[in-house]
């Protein structure tokens, strides 16, 4: 079974990574808050404030420069959604052993919705390619990735810049390539591709 891996720049994809690094900084500045409202107290929690300073800076640090710090940016992201999590429930503990249930339930909302991302992001922050198989080409897509049968290809192109694909549908899909490839590799996909939409039946 032959299998071919083109490694791709997905702009949807791209566009929801900035989004991720904007909510990393949504979950400093809620920390930054809670430090602020609870040091304004008459008998402020210094172990607290001290707790979600400490997690702000980190979560503001980690969303302006966490791709140049960490290599694995995908573990990364989602160690730090787990550890924001964590902060915003043990905030939430705090609000609610001091009778403040609106601030509480805050956290929890707050917390919640970054575990669901921990869970989401997975997908966004690994690598993309598109993928060649004898049963058809499988391109990125948020709920998973999308099979185009050979039957539905019309032509297909690799290049060194960009993967495009014509559909029978009237449908033009186009990637912009995500590594370099060399002229035997784009020649032996291509040849691949050839023989497999060039089929009446695609098989």
């Amino acid at each position: 079974m032959s299998a071919y891996k083109v490694p791709i720049f997905f702009e949807p994809f791209e566009k929801q990574k900035k989004a991720a690094r904007l909510l990393h900084l949504l979950a400093g500045f809620l920390m930054i808050a809670n430090a602020w409202g609870d040091f304004k107290q008459p008998s402020p929690n210094l172990i607290f404030v001290v707790v979600q300073i400490a997690g702000a800076l980190l979560c503001i640090a980690f969303a302006l420069a966490g791709k140049r710090m960490f290599s694995n940016h995908t573990s990364a992201n989602g160690f730090f959604r787990l550890a924001e999590a964590a902060i915003l429930f043990y905030a939430a503990s705090y609000f609610f052993n001091m009778n403040l249930s609106l601030m509480g339930m805050l956290q929890v909302l707050g917390a919640a919705g970054l575990l669901l991302l921990f869970f989401t992001e997975r997908k966004i922050f690994s690598a993309c390619f598109v993928r060649i198989e004898d049963k058809g080409v499988y391109t990125p897509n948020n709920m998973g990735d999308r099979l185009i049968e050979w039957k539905d290809i019309d032509n297909m192109l690799i290049k060194n810049d960009f993967v495009s694909i014509n559909t029978r549908q009237n449908q033009f899909i186009q990637y912009e390539t995500g590594a370099v490839l060399s002229e035997l590799q784009m020649d032996e996909i291509n040849a691949f591709c050839r023989e497999k939409f060039a089929q009446p039946s695609g098989q």
